[in-house]
């Protein structure tokens, strides 16, 4: 699950950009559309002058990159393969699970899936098409008949493609699952509350819930949860016996990673993203370094087990990779200033791009304190896993494209330090704007009430719920799950921080006519006080 921790702005995930997407001319996207696939699928020029993947993939060389990037970003933990269509060509694991009291990190250690999740869902919704029970371009409605949202046009179009590919036009909506610990079904309710920040099909913008949406079609048409589906339409089939629907289903007798969060200097524990026992169709999923290698090569041999079993038909293992939603420069991953593709698309559960003349299919993971990247080269035959327990630890990135880079060892950029360089430059530049605007705070200003007349219950349609409490430090805002210092910045605008996720938000009241507060706004939506406190809540 890619771990956009906001609310309900256009604010896409971390790793995106701020600006609005570039214009793409109807005629070029359509075309574009129409050329993807043909370029996703034609054999690959360069193909016959590469030389073998095995003398391509040099362990001891590899090893001392991941042991590079491990110091570079304090990482604890680590498990990287490369892997062919029928040959293993590197599996190692790197550091500990936790770092007290940890164990060694082996390919069976089990890591957090998060959102590489995603592909395996939409697998599962590509498994009910073959066995003729939906289509992909069935209405959501049509299965969920309980889903509405504010645009009747979008509950009338929306169909199962815009859920896998993140064409909804609407903005994340991860605050009902990382703040409010919201259940599935209140989530389907308050969908009628949140505006589109694009119209259907015109923007790609990130969002987990309508993949908690597919979840949930796959267990309506079925009869099972989406991930006891996987388990026995696709794991065991594969022979992933290694892989849960979630955390509380792993058992004693395995090994599992510890989340950590690197704050002031340093590295620690921190607090898990989501509860043991909740299967998050957008990334609950935790796996091993051994059952995500058997993962890649299953879709290396476009979707035929090693036995020969094939579980996705040739038609619908051409869906999964075909290009629905162009996704403009500034809404994708900023190692992209260093891939520099001249395009950028998602399938259904795959970010694409092309690096050095060939399409590579992949895809990030995130929770707090654990990361995962899986990358193909299919016309290539050839594919990447790197699994983490340190809260984006980008070297995921750097071991991605060191793998799929085909020049010679000696010409190669040195993509350890060229990533970890475009973070720490973003990393600046975000201190910067800070800066600037600690410079424009006013000062020696006052709240125009008592602390105390802030305190109470607020409510939102869309995001629920939220209490504001009054400490002998200031002010918390108490979400479900989480408790925010509120400390004042000026006026009646007050500062929330919560460091593990690099979060500041402000929150900026407003004072009613008969002297109390009236609501104040946050994330981009107005929480207003109900009736009976200090502040008219309950």
């Amino acid at each position: 699950m890619t771990q956009a921790k906001r609310a309900f702005r256009d604010d896409r995930a971390p790793w995106l950009g701020d600006n609005p997407p570039m214009k793409i001319p109807r005629s070029l996207f359509r075309t574009l559309l129409l050329t993807l696939p043909l370029l996703l699928t034609a054999p690959n020029p360069l193909q016959a002058d590469v030389p073998s993947l095995q003398a391509a993939v040099d362990p001891q060389r590899l090893s001392a990159f991941v042991e590079r990037g491990m110091e570079l970003w304090q990482a604890p933990g680590m498990a990287v393969a490369v892997v062919s269509s029928d040959e293993v060509l590197y599996q190692r694991g790197f550091g500990t699970t936790a770092i007290e009291d940890g164990a060694p990190v082996d390919e069976h250690t089990l890591f957090a899936n998060a959102s590489t999740t995603k592909a395996m869902v939409a697998a599962g919704l590509l498994m009910l098409v073959d066995d003729g029970r939906l289509g992909l371009d069935d209405t959501a409605a049509s299965h969920l008949p309980e889903l509405r949202f504010s645009d009747p046009l979008l509950t009338r179009e929306l169909t199962l493609r815009d859920l896998l590919s993140h064409r909804s036009g609407l903005p994340s909506t991860d605050f009902w699952t990382f703040f409010q610990k919201m259940p599935l079904d209140e989530q389907v309710e308050r969908l009628a509350a949140v505006e589109a920040a694009a119209p259907l099909r015109t923007r790609h913008i990130y969002q987990n819930t309508m993949y908690e949406l597919a979840g949930l079609i796959i267990e309506r048409v079925s009869g099972q949860r989406w991930d006891r589906f996987l388990a026995e339409r696709l794991w065991q089939p594969i022979g992933m016996r290694e892989t849960f629907g979630a955390r509380g289903q792993i058992g004693a007798g395995f090994s599992h990673v510890l989340p950590h969060s690197y704050l002031d200097g340093k590295v620690e524990v921190t607090e898990w993203d989501l509860p043991a026992d909740l299967a998050d169709a957008a990334g609950s999923a935790w796996t091993s370094l051994h059952d995500m290698s058997l993962w890649a090569q299953f879709l290396l041999r476009g979707g035929v087990t090693a036995d020969g079993q094939r579980l996705l038909s040739e038609g619908s293992f051409g869906e999964f990779f075909k290009p629905q939603m162009l996704i403009a420069k500034k809404d994708f991953y900023p190692v992209a200033a260093l891939t520099e593709p001249h395009w950028r698309s998602y399938a259904l559960g795959w970010f694409q791009q092309d690096f050095q003349g060939r399409p590579i299919d992949f895809h990030t993971g995130s929770l707090s304190g654990l990361i995962a990247i899986i990358g193909l080269d299919r016309a290539g035959d050839r594919a990447v896993v790197v699994l983490g327990n340190r809260d984006h630890a980008e070297l995921r990135h750097a071991i991605l494209w060191e793998v799929m880079d085909r020049n010679p060892a000696g010409a190669r950029r040195d993509w350890n330090q060229a990533v970890f360089d475009l973070y720490r430059d973003a990393a600046a530049t975000r201190a910067e704007e800070w800066q600037k605007k600690e410079r424009q705070r006013l000062r020696k200003t006052q709240p125009a009430l008592p602390l105390a007349a802030y305190a109470g219950r607020y409510e939102n349609p869309a995001l629920g719920a939220v209490t504001i409490e009054v400490e002998r430090r200031g002010m918390l805002l108490r979400t479900a799950s989480l408790a925010l210092p509120m400390a004042h910045w000026h006026l009646d605008t007050f500062l929330l921080e919560h460091p593990p996720w690099e979060l500041r938000e402000f929150a900026e009241f407003r004072i009613a006519p008969d002297g109390k507060v009236a609501s104040f706004d946050l994330f981009g939506e107005t929480f207003t006080a109900g009736a009976g406190s200090d502040t008219g809540n309950p």
